[in-house]
């Protein structure tokens, strides 16, 4: 024991600087309902107790309070705090029904074992070394373990607790980030209930810290993994808060890149029909630097795309047998070379990759064939069969994927958003 454990400058300052990171992050949203404000609470008392640790604060407090020891009482009064805020966001999640006066008992239960601590605290520890770790020379004095039962007894109901509440629930969240996120704070809870059963068994195998270091200081009653236990239950419950918001950002993310994509699609699509456009159409850049949730205007995006290819084939009309005509006698741009999937192929559960690939390219060869017969004032092309035919997609979520697939086909014919005539053979740039 005369080393210091490894972990200790990891515990000292690391876990400091992040639940304190976790409560600024966490601060507004803990006005956003009682679940949301008790989480916040329960970080930010463990963000007290983890912070005397140093030996800068464990001095500051002793010359404020008088007390050589006071950050003892410091630290484990933050933990029952903790623990009672982890039990108040436990029922507040769990959305049941409670027993008429649950809320009561258990702020009762809280203030009484804190007020048992302090008690035993002033009236029955010895106080005879500076720090947290003064009692560590007096294990086996049955005021000590007194005092500890306490903590440790509430400690371990919250997190017992915690743990059975976000395991049952991973399976009634979403899979991905959210459920990650459920599952790494069960990890913690369980971390929590661990460590304080692995204390008490250290305490009980170890007996009293006799041994002092140079300045007289008992050397602590610890090892690696009682500092690495409380470590890893603070690092799991931030990453259990993190990865669900990790994953909103990856979807805006997401949502900014296809919109991004799809932009020049969409510019020449609301010039040539307006009237499917929701708000005035912005800029590309400005585009992308709306802020706030895009998955609304990504999905009237893809659903835009969708009633403006139905104005502007309006009018058209397809023949038996397959063949499009358009009831106007100008002749416009034909879709030549663009293949198109047809016979048993198309249908194949095996080809459904190519398929749609294909039906991209089609659509989007026909809507720059339209667009361009809109602006000169020609009839637009038929829309072809296979795309009739197509009913689109079954979900907002598979119109944005085909929107995609279109907007990138026409970014193919069309580079850097600029209209590419393409020279079919016997035909000039007007199509005649």
């Amino acid at each position: 024991m005369e080393e210091e454990p490894l972990m200790r400058p990891l515990f000292t300052w690391l876990l400091p600087a992040l639940t304190w990171g976790v409560v600024l992050w966490r601060a507004r949203s803990a006005f956003a309902g009682k679940a949301n404000r008790s989480l916040w609470g329960s970080f930010a008392a463990i963000a007290v107790g983890v912070s005397v640790r140093p030996a800068a604060v464990e001095t500051a407090l002793a010359d404020l309070t008088g007390v050589r020891d006071v950050t003892l009482l410091v630290k484990h009064l933050a933990g029952v705090a903790a623990a009672y805020f982890l039990l108040e966001y436990v029922q507040a999640v769990r959305g049941r029904p409670q027993p008429p006066g649950a809320a009561r008992v258990r702020l009762l239960f809280a203030g009484a074992a804190a007020g048992v601590l302090t008690l035993l605290f002033f009236l029955v520890l010895p106080h005879d070394y500076d720090g947290a770790f003064g009692i560590d020379a007096h294990y086996g004095d049955p005021g000590v373990e007194l005092y500890l039962g306490v903590f440790n007894t509430v400690f371990a109901v919250a997190t017992a607790q915690a743990t059975v509440l976000f395991w049952s629930n991973r399976a009634r969240v979403p899979r991905g980030t959210v459920r990650a996120g459920v599952t790494c704070l069960a990890a913690a809870g369980a971390t929590g209930v661990v460590y304080t059963l692995y204390r008490v068994y250290f305490v009980l195998t170890s007996g009293d810290a006799t041994q002092l270091d140079a300045d007289g200081t008992p050397v602590p009653l610890t090892d690696t993994i009682c500092e690495l236990l409380p470590a890893v239950m603070i690092i799991l419950f931030a990453i259990g808060l993190a990865l669900p918001l990790a994953g909103s950002f990856a979807g805006w993310v997401r949502d900014q890149y296809v919109l991004w994509r799809t932009h020049p699609l969409w510019a020449d699509v609301t010039a040539a029909v307006p009237q499917v456009a929701l708000g005035t159409p912005r800029g590309r850049l400005r585009d992308l630097a709306t802020l706030g949730d895009r998955s609304v205007d990504l999905t009237h995006r893809a659903f835009a795309l969708r009633d403006a290819a139905l104005i502007l084939r309006d009018g058209t009309e397809v023949v038996p047998g397959g063949a499009e005509r358009v009831p106007h006698e100008a002749a416009p741009l034909p879709l030549d070379g663009m293949p198109v999937p047809h016979g048993p192929a198309a249908g194949r559960p095996d080809a459904d990759g190519d398929r749609d690939e294909d039906l991209a390219r089609v659509e989007a060869r026909w809507l720059r064939t339209a667009l361009r017969h809109r602006a000169r004032n020609l009839p637009v092309p038929a829309l072809p069969a296979i795309l009739r035919a197509e009913a689109g997609g079954r979900s907002p979520r598979e119109e944005v994927a085909r929107l995609l697939a279109v907007a990138n086909a026409y970014r193919a014919l069309a580079p850097d958003g600029e209209p590419a005539e393409e020279r079919l053979p016997g035909r000039d740039r007007s199509g005649v």
